[in-house]
């Protein structure tokens, strides 16, 4: 197994920031706003958190089940924040630990997309868990097709993306997946070319001088 953070088994958080993005602990001042993450659309697409989330649901997350998950080294989730202002972007964390590996798992809102905060949080995970965890590998593990996800992983640096169908449990349905690879020594940066989708063409300004 990984090593385990230093202070986990009473569940002492560390903090990790850049600057602009801080991982730190969840806390109950984060539940309405990690409920409005988990109920948006995308995620019940493409995560596996339960459908119609609640209040609650996110209360009994924060207060009792990550909690434990820290003490008893099962997996480390953070909070993923604005290092200005406190808000909460999303949550981060390093689950299914194995050997020396582990899965990174995430989850963002809407008002997160497009401001790099999720690839910043990632970043700092990732080193966190490399320097100071010993890992030697960490996996990413997006539901086809996720192609957001797959793009994050592939800034990152991860590599050999591979498509196993049905591998991927998504409340108690097998659907289909892609399973990405990054190793200690590799460079955080993308190791292929883009494979997927292009970005959208940006729209046309309306020409509002025209005349008929």
């Amino acid at each position: 197994m990984p090593a385990r953070p230093e202070g986990a088994e009473n569940y002492e958080v560390p903090v990790l920031t850049d600057g602009t993005v801080v991982l730190r602990r969840l806390e109950t001042r984060d539940v309405p706003q990690l409920a409005a993450n988990c109920a948006d659309p995308v995620a019940a697409e493409y995560t596996t958190v339960p459908l119609g989330y609640t209040e609650d649901d996110a209360r009994w997350y924060v207060e009792e089940f990550v909690p434990e998950a820290w003490r008893t080294g099962r997996e480390y989730n953070w909070a993923a924040a604005d290092a200005a202002t406190d808000r909460l972007w999303g949550t981060v964390g390093l689950n299914a630990l194995r050997g020396t590996t582990a899965d990174v798992g995430l989850n963002f809102g809407p008002h997160a997309r497009g401001t790099g905060a999720a690839e910043a949080a990632c970043r700092l995970l990732l080193d966190y868990a490399f320097a100071e965890l010993g890992l030697t590998y960490a996996y990413w593990m997006a539901k086809v097709p996720n192609w957001a996800s797959r793009k994050l992983a592939w800034k990152l640096g991860f590599r050999s993306p591979v498509r196993i169908d049905g591998f991927m449990e998504q409340r108690g349905a097998s659907v289909d997946a892609w399973l990405l690879t990054l190793g200690a020594g590799d460079p955080r940066s993308p190791q292929m070319p883009w494979d997927g989708p292009p970005p959208p063409a940006p729209a046309r300004p309306v020409d509002t001088d025209r005349r008929p």
